[in-house]
C-alpha cells in the first residue's frame, strides 16, 4: 500500500513517466549534500550541510568510499558519507531499490513487492518499514486557532510475535470483551483549521488526562479553542490548561455552536482513517504510529499539485530515516 493519493497519481502516469518519476527520487536519496538543483530546491540547504552526527556545518571532503562521497567533520571529528541515515544507507542490495520502490509506489502488497523485485519477504518489510520511519517528520510542530480533538480505538494486534501472552486470534476476530478495554489501542486524532493534522497512538483504552498530557505537549501555544465530544479526560485537561474547551454531544444532536465550532473536521478525517487502515487486514500495535504518520502524509500532500516534491520531502530528503527505523523511534510499547 502507498498513499492513495499519490498511488492515484503514479497509476495514472504511463509506463515511461513511471521510471522518471522513480530515477528522480532515486536521485534525491543520492543527491551529494549540498546539491539543491534537485526537485527539492525548497529544502533547506543548512540541513543537507550538517553532520548527522552533531549538527555542526563544519565540514571538509575526505576522498570516496565504494564510490560515495566522504566527509569529515572538524567539530565532532566524525566521518560520514552522501548517504549516511538516508534510506539507501547500509541496503545489501542498492541496486534493486529502484525496482522495489517502483512496485510499492504502485501499491503492491508486501508479498508482491518481495517478488516482483527479486527479494525476500523480510527485506522488503524492512525496506517498507524505513519508508514510513521517515514520514515522522509529518507531525506538526502545533497547533493553532479552533482545533479540534478525539479518539479512535484498533484492536489490539501481536501480529508477526512469537512471544504472544494470549491465544492468537483468526483475522477479522473481535475483541474477547465487549465496549472500550486494555483490548483496544486508543489513537488520538487531532486538526486545527490550517490543516495541521496529528494522529498519535495513546494508550490502551480509555485515554486519560495524562495522556493527553503527552499528546499535546509544546503545542499548545496558539491554541484558542479546543473542540471535542464530552468525554470527562478532555474536559479535565482542558480545564487544568486554562483552555476554551466546547464540547459537543452528537448522540443528542448537537454538532455546531455558533456556526463556528464544531468536530466535523476531525470526525471526517477519523472516518477516512479507517477506510484507509481496511486493505492492511490488521497492523500490528508495535508499528501503528508508522501508520499513522504514514496517513498524515497523505493527507499533507493530497491538495499538493507537486505530490513528487512533496512525497519526497516526507520520505527521501532528511539524514534522519535509518536512525529512527534502526532504534525503532515510532515502535509502539504500551
Amino acid at each position: 500500500m502507498i498513499p492513495q493519493d499519490f498511488s492515484d497519481y503514479f497509476q495514472g502516469l504511463d509506463s515511461v513517466h513511471r521510471q522518471l518519476v522513480v530515477n528522480d527520487l532515486i536521485l534525491i536519496m543520492t543527491s551529494p549534500i549540498g546539491d539543491n538543483n534537485s526537485i527539492l530546491d525548497s529544502v533547506n540547504s543548512t540541513t543537507l550541510t550538517s553532520c548527522p552526527n552533531c549538527g555542526g556545518n563544519d565540514i571538509r571532503a575526505n576522498g570516496k568510499y565504494k564510490e560515495v562521497q566522504r566527509y569529515q567533520c572538524k567539530s565532532c571529528n566524525k566521518y560520514f558519507r552522501d548517504t549516511t541515515g538516508k534510506l539507501v544507507f547500509g541496503l545489501k542490495k542498492p541496486a534493486l531499490f529502484p525496482v522495489y520502490l517502483y512496485h510499492m509506489l504502485m501499491g503492491l502488497s508486501i508479498e508482491k513487492c518481495a517478488k516482483q523485485t527479486g527479494i525476500c519477504i523480510q527485506t522488503t518489510f524492512d525496506w517498507r518499514h524505513k519508508v514510513l520511519s521517515s514520514f515522522e517528520q509529518a507531525c506538526p510542530e502545533g497547533f493553532q486557532g479552533i482545533v479540534e480533538s478525539d479518539d479512535i480505538f484498533f484492536l489490539e494486534s501481536g501480529k508477526g510475535s512469537r512471544d504472544l501472552e494470549r491465544s492468537p486470534r483468526k483475522r477479522g476476530s473481535k475483541a474477547t470483551k465487549r465496549g472500550i478495554s486494555n483490548e483496544q489501542i486508543a489513537v488520538v486524532v487531532t486538526c486545527d483549521r490550517v490543516n495541521n493534522k496529528e494522529l498519535r497512538v495513546a494508550t490502551r483504552g480509555r485515554i486519560s488526562k495524562k495522556d493527553l498530557e503527552n499528546v499535546f505537549e509544546g503545542k499548545l501555544e496558539n491554541m484558542e479553542t479546543l473542540c471535542t465530544d464530552t468525554h470527562r479526560s478532555y474536559t479535565a485537561f482542558a480545564k487544568s490548561k486554562e483552555i476554551d474547551h466546547k464540547k459537543f454531544n452528537v448522540s443528542k444532536g448537537q454538532r455546531v455552536k455558533n456556526k463556528v465550532y464544531h468536530v466535523q473536521n476531525v470526525n471526517n478525517t477519523a472516518s477516512r482513517l479507517r477506510k484507509w487502515m481496511r486493505p492492511f487486514n490488521g497492523v500490528a500495535t508495535k508499528y501503528l504510529q508508522n501508520y499513522m504518520n504514514w496517513f498524515m502524509v497523505l493527507e499533507s500532500i493530497k491538495d499538493n499539485n507537486k505530490r513528487l516534491k512533496a512525497f519526497a520531502n516526507y520520505a527521501f530528503a532528511g539524514q534522519e530515516a535509518w536512525e529512527l527505523w534502526k532504534n525503532g523511534v515510532n515502535s509502539v510499547v504500551l
